[in-house]
């Protein structure tokens, strides 16, 4: 009964931030520039001066309307090759930093603005290093129903275990050493720690801290000629996320993504067998043998404000696991999405596995409007109905939940709000059922957590 109260009363004060407005952890996390926005000019500027080097001629030809991540990759080159840059060229540098300044700290890029400049002290390795983050306190309810209470993920999740709560303190550290004009270092390092004992959630006390959530991302990335290159332990989610979200952090190989409207992406290694910070699907991806992973996505914009995208994956294990469906593992994805106005954008994702049954799965949405780390009281929410089907994704979702070998379908309600600059909150809740038709019940959770970036 305490348990129930404590999730009504969570949800209720959910329901009352996204009443006030939240930001959403959109399917595009990033939204798209305008087509008339004056980061269009700025940029076409750097690439005729030489400071973005790497993009074709048509890059932001053809009217195409690019999403704000995109427009950041190009200004992070800007401030790679700064030193080659005039003193016209530094001013629109420094305002398109300031400017995409959130999107950057998500490519692990430092940059100073005019408002956070330090001195400039001629240290080379201050030059070339930095570091990112945020720190996060977090609050996640449970109030699983029928089958699913008292089910933790087989391939490890936040416990639940009592279906009850589980506050938490992390950090994640984002540290990006700039080897040369061209090439970059990149290091994520997280821990998460139980507010009640102090230990790492995984045991429960202190001191014997997982390993495996630590250095979680370690890649290169760079460019030859116009491909962009990662190696390492990388984070990859295809498309729109339907067959394996952004935040599983699972490939180990090797990524090369080349075109201008058109963007094709390949990726080929392994994928990660266990990892104690989200659960995957155990029926796709084996916990016991290796996961040989090969994927291919492809991007290109319908019209100035519309994008198409289509991805396949491929995981082949050595047919020592008898738990997942096959030792050859075909998965797709096709969907697309549509800004209405300034601050709807539309969207919709299908997709299914080679599997022979409970192979299907699709999401719709609507994203509205999106957080500014940079401006207080911006804000986003996405609204979206998942159903993935037992045998049918790696991951469709990013929010600690479990039980993908029994399918999920349901909805799902996710939002942000910034209270001031660099500070906010974000919220999650669904109510999933299974779809295999043997399980019964609900999976209900609600999330919230208070970020401080820097």
């Amino acid at each position: 009964m305490k348990t129930r109260s404590s999730f009504i009363v969570t949800l209720a004060l959910m329901t009352l931030v996204s009443v006030n407005g939240a930001v959403a952890a959109p399917m595009n996390p990033f939204g798209d520039v305008p087509d008339r926005h004056w980061a269009y000019d700025a940029v076409n500027k750097l690439k005729q001066d030489g400071l973005i080097d790497g993009l074709g001629q048509d890059s932001l030809a053809g009217g195409r309307v690019i999403t704000r991540y995109e427009m950041a990759q190009m200004v992070a080159r800007a401030v790679w090759n700064g030193e080659k840059a005039s003193a016209e060229d530094q001013v629109l540098i420094d305002k398109l930093s300031a400017e995409f300044s959130s999107e950057l700290k998500s490519l692990g890029v430092s940059v100073d603005t005019p408002d956070n400049a330090p001195e400039k002290k001629g240290d080379k390795l201050g030059d070339r290093l930095s570091v990112s983050g945020f720190l996060h306190l977090s609050e996640q309810v449970w109030d699983n129903r029928g089958d699913f209470k008292g089910h933790t993920a087989a391939t490890g999740d936040t416990p639940h275990a009592r279906d009850g709560h589980y506050p938490a303190l992390g950090i994640d550290l984002y540290i990006n050493y700039k080897v040369n004009d061209k090439w970059q270092v990149k290091i994520e390092d997280e821990a998460v720690r139980d507010f009640r004992s102090g230990g790492y959630w995984g045991n429960g006390y202190d001191g014997d801290v997982s390993g495996s959530q630590h250095n979680s991302q370690m890649y290169a990335e760079g460019l030859v000629g116009a491909t962009a290159v990662k190696a390492g332990k990388f984070d990859y989610g295809a498309a729109y996320g339907l067959m394996v979200a952004p935040g599983r952090k699972g490939v180990q190989g090797v990524q090369f993504a080349f075109g201008d409207k058109a963007k094709t992406t390949l990726t080929y290694g392994y994928f990660r067998q266990r990892w104690v910070g989200n659960a995957t699907n155990p029926s796709i991806i084996s916990t016991t043998t290796d996961n040989r992973y090969a994927a291919i996505e492809y991007d290109v914009p319908l019209a100035p404000a519309a994008n198409f995208k289509a991805a396949y994956h491929n995981i082949r294990t050595d047919g020592s696991d008898t738990s997942v469906i096959s030792d050859n593992i075909n998965l797709w994805e096709v969907g697309a999405d549509k800004m209405l106005d300034k601050d709807w954008q539309l969207f919709g994702t299908y997709g299914q596995s080679n599997a022979a049954s409970q192979k299907k799965a699709y999401i719709v949405g609507v994203n509205y409007k999106r957080a500014d780390l940079n401006v207080p009281g911006s804000y986003g929410l996405t609204v979206r109905y998942i159903n993935a089907e037992a045998n049918s994704s790696i991951a469709p979702d990013n929010y600690w939940i479990s039980k993908y070998d029994w399918g999920l379908k349901g909805p799902e309600l996710s939002g942000q709000i910034m209270f001031d600059k660099n500070v906010g909150m974000m919220f999650w809740a669904a109510s999933l059922k299974p779809t295999d038709g043997v399980h019964t019940g609900k999976l209900n959770t609600v999330k919230a957590e208070l970020d401080f970036f820097f």
